[in-house]
């Protein structure tokens, strides 16, 4: 299977995650679903003003696209450990879920604009409408897996004790992010080691999330969960390391998010940067560090700070990076998983969020 048929089965699987996130989200009239989901109280929800603050901006944000691909890795992990994942389909929803409401939190904090080409959710409904969505995105899940039949009590618990311990990762990864871009650390002190932490934390947790939930819901062992937690971790932290690279580019990524360095504006301490801190000279270093601090929407500005990034050499160094730390987590996750194809498709998927290059 080549890239451009793996994309093929990205989108049929997107479609298909697609159609279960609306039989979860509009099958009902928005007054039952949540009466469903919460129960009655003896009154009566307002149908028009649920509508117009929960399901208009989720369907809003859900229908701008998305690769659905951390869902997919959550199904192709079911799949590798021979369970069909058709089954869990509602379960496989949750990282998607997930990856939405922090998509809104993350651009309300890092007051981003725009979203996948398009007014982001806060600049088109509000901040507070905004917020309260995230919120209510973060806890549905929780409220689908306490509500399902399919599952033991016991498979349950270990779902929500990891749902809850990755959910607290993801809070300390973003802590970590904001701290650097509001610079209320010195960037000198900010190793490799700290980025690939955070990432690992911020980006790389639903990817996690998704490979522990589908080894959870297989019920193999905890060894065998962690590996594939290792590895969804580390394709999430490789494709942050991958689209760090391509705001710094005319890209779909840069496209779709603010235009080319968007970062720079945003005064992201990435794995371009940090390295580039370390491999410029003195003057260099000191220029980009004052354009970064400036949250400069100023194109000239922002080409002058990817001038600095590009001459050190960087892009090639966080290639290598990214290349690597996917090659080391398959090597240890490889040998716990019998051939298949599904084993196939969960090699490639790794390789080819890495290789993007558009």
């Amino acid at each position: 299977m080549n890239n451009g048929e793996f994309e093929d089965y990205l989108r049929s699987k997107a479609a298909a995650i697609n159609s279960k996130l609306a039989e979860y989200l509009v099958k009902e009239s928005s007054d039952r679903y949540v009466g469903r989901l919460l129960g009655r109280a003896g009154h009566k929800y307002h149908h028009e003003s649920l509508s117009k603050a929960i399901f208009e901006p989720a369907w809003y944000l859900i229908g701008l696209g998305g690769k659905r691909w951390r869902s997919t890795l959550m199904a192709l992990t079911i799949e590798a450990l021979g369970k069909d994942s058709d089954y869990y389909a509602e379960f496989c929803m949750v990282p998607e879920i997930i990856h939405n409401a922090t998509l809104i939190h993350d651009d309300i904090e890092d007051g981003s604009v725009t979203r996948r080409a398009a007014p982001a959710v806060h600049i088109k409904y509000g901040i507070d409408i905004a917020t309260n969505l995230g919120d209510f995105m973060f806890y549905f899940p929780v409220v689908a897996l306490l509500d399902s039949k399919k599952l033991s009590i016991k498979t349950k618990n270990k779902f929500l004790s990891i749902y809850v311990r990755e959910m607290l990762r993801a809070t300390t990864g973003q802590a970590t992010d904001l701290a650097w871009h509001n610079f209320l650390v010195n960037p000198a002190s900010i190793e490799e080691e700290n980025y690939l932490q955070m990432v690992y934390d911020k980006t790389g947790v639903l990817a996690r999330m998704a490979c522990k939930l589908g080894g959870v819901l297989c019920e193999t062992d905890d060894a065998t969960i962690e590996a594939l937690g290792n590895f969804g971790a580390t394709i999430g932290v490789a494709f942050q390391i991958q689209d760090d690279l391509l705001n710094l580019y005319p890209s779909r990524v840069s496209e779709t998010k603010g235009g080319v360095g968007e970062d720079i504006t945003e005064g992201k301490i990435s794995l371009p940067v940090i390295y580039a801190l370390q491999h410029s000279k003195q003057k260099d270093r000191k220029k980009l560090l004052e354009i970064l601090k400036m949250h400069t929407t100023n194109q000239k500005l922002k080409g002058e700070a990817i001038g600095i990034i590009d001459a050190s050499g960087a892009k090639t160094y966080c290639e290598y990076v990214e290349h690597k730390i996917v090659k080391e987590a398959w090597a240890r996750v490889n040998k716990k998983l019998p051939k298949s194809e599904a084993k196939d498709r969960l090699e490639m998927m790794a390789h080819f969020l890495i290789d993007r290059s558009r």
